[in-house]
């Protein structure tokens, strides 16, 4: 019953661009304001240039903005929030008044207040205990694991609430059974923005794989533009593409990242191959309907599949420079 009419919107991360795009389709105009060029948690540069051009039809978002101020203010208009920046497109120098600014900016685990130096666990950077992904137990040096066991929200590893409940499990059956203390599965990563066209990450991000493999041409990417794929042209929703990374050699399935539509439902596809360690060919053999979203999956695949160089020669150069697991 009250919207406002403009609002500034800071961090074109998850939060930012599912309550930014909200807030537009709500009818209220909004700025959207990142830095380093970040865009949700795409990783992939071809899939963040095409997100930021869509996003950009709809509404205006700057992911490397050039902001100077920003003043709260208050006069016969009420209070608001005053910003200067550099216009995106016009390099122009902008002050402009909007009635809120939401900051979505990330949050740090909130484990400050704990007192936790006084159990002399070690720490990162961030004041964050130091743990083992397997078996979420913290560590008092880099040889003496500790009794404290930590998860979710508080290692802020993965904060998402699937990861935080296997993480809790994990974690609470090693403090109930210390010290005789396990490696806990940990499944194939997938994370959904349910912005529209929606965003995935599953598996190893590009910038994961090549922190493993280093400079070497050890994967390969396929992908498709949903912009001609049928189905997504029928329902008016062809916009993003999709990208797949698979290992050389092997053929397995790395990863991979999608701004399109429907992504959750593909993305749940690509977890699920990942997690059982599936190689393209694999992957290709499965039954594809029509017309159907996943049939964009499917011209990914083959794309990714004409792209692989298979065979042990392959393999064994390729494990020179880093692990196919």
């Amino acid at each position: 019953d009250d919207l406002p009419e403009f609002v500034a919107v800071f961090g074109p991360g998850v939060i930012g661009l599912e309550l930014g795009q909200a807030l537009t389709r709500l009818g209220v105009r909004i700025r959207m304001f990142g830095v380093g060029g970040a865009i949700g948690p795409l990783r992939d540069e071809k899939l963040r240039a095409n997100a930021d051009r869509v996003f950009n039809e709809e509404f205006y978002l700057d992911p490397d903005a050039k902001v100077e101020k920003i003043e709260r203010v208050e006069d016969d208009n009420g209070a608001g929030v005053e910003i200067t920046f550099i216009e995106r497109g016009s390099e122009a120098r902008l002050t402009e008044r909007f009635d809120y600014l939401l900051a979505a900016t990330g949050r740090r685990p909130n484990v400050d207040r704990l007192n936790i130096e006084a159990l002399g666990l070690k720490l990162d950077e961030r004041g964050v205990p130091i743990f083992n992904r397997h078996t979420l137990q913290t560590r008092l040096s880099d040889d003496t694991p500790s009794h404290v066991f930590i998860a979710g929200d508080a290692n802020n590893d993965l904060p998402l609430l699937h990861e935080a409940s296997d993480e809790g499990r994990i974690a609470g059956d090693n403090a109930g059974r210390f010290p005789d203390v396990r490696a806990g599965q940990r499944k194939s990563t997938i994370a959904v923005v349910f912005s529209d066209p929606q965003m995935a990450t599953i598996g190893l991000s590009t910038a994961e794989i090549e922190q493993r493999y280093g400079a070497c041409d050890c994967y390969a990417v396929g992908e498709v533009d949903f912009t001609g794929q049928g189905r997504s042209r029928v329902m008016r929703m062809n916009k993003g593409m999709l990208r797949v990374y698979g290992e050389q050699g092997t053929g397995l399935l790395l990863g991979a990242e999608i701004f399109g539509p429907r992504a959750e439902h593909l993305a749940h596809l690509l977890a699920w191959s990942h997690q059982q360690r599936m190689t393209i060919e694999q992957m290709l053999e499965m039954p594809f309907y029509h017309p159907v979203i996943e049939e964009g999956l499917r011209t990914a695949l083959r794309d990714l599949n004409a792209n692989l160089q298979l065979g042990p020669a392959i393999v064994e150069r390729c494990m020179e420079c880093g692990p196919g697991d």
